[in-house]
């Protein structure tokens, strides 16, 4: 499911997606009964550093106010930013960048990196497993743990955060072919929260 412009999008159905989002079941309430429905699927979201869209860009000058910019990226609720394990910031293309890594070879590392994940006997996807799998198959080494105890402390993550940056952890371990979180893979995971 992707939704451009992401903080255009009404507020309840942004709040709405919270639950699906988390328990991949949507629960639809009438006077007389309950219905539930499992769901699975992948969120991606769009938006603009700012309601002109040129904060960011180098050759561009925005024109919007510190004011405009807060009540922008304000319509979306922590709550709903929490549930979102990635969050990366685009930058522009100039006809000088190079093309570092394929779309094929990027491919293939994602096929192996699920490969590497399915040998350690894992049965799901690691943004699905739950909290007993992530103590199975996400735990960190000690150094990694430190780090990621600085950072819970340093950014007051909610367990939900601390969960997800274990996942990515993972995910990037998997990529790397590492059997063990390490530091490196944490600070990769880390720098992919909202900030």
């Amino acid at each position: 499911m992707f939704f451009d412009e992401l903080p255009h999008f009404s507020k309840n159905i942004l709040e709405a997606l919270r639950e699906p989002m988390q328990d991949n079941r949507i629960r639809i309430s009438r006077v007389s009964s309950k219905v539930e429905y499992p769901c699975d699927f992948l969120f991606i979201g769009a938006m603009n550093p700012c309601p002109c869209g040129n904060l960011l860009n180098q050759h561009l000058e925005c024109r919007c106010n510190e004011l405009e910019i807060g009540r922008y990226k304000n319509r979306l609720s922590d709550p709903f930013l929490d549930r979102i394990d990635l969050n990366v910031i685009m930058q522009n293309v100039s006809a000088d960048d190079k093309i570092s890594v394929t779309s094929k070879q990027l491919h293939r590392q994602v096929v192996e990196a699920h490969i590497f994940a399915k040998n350690r006997k894992q049965s799901s996807f690691n943004a699905k497993l739950n909290d007993k799998e992530i103590e199975k198959f996400c735990t960190p080494n000690n150094e990694a743990q430190n780090t990621l105890d600085i950072a819970i402390d340093r950014f007051t993550l909610s367990f939900r955060s601390i969960k997800k940056i274990q996942k990515v952890g993972r995910t990037i371990a998997d990529l790397d072919k590492s059997e063990t979180i390490e530091k490196k893979h944490l600070l990769e995971a880390l720098s992919y929260r909202r900030r």
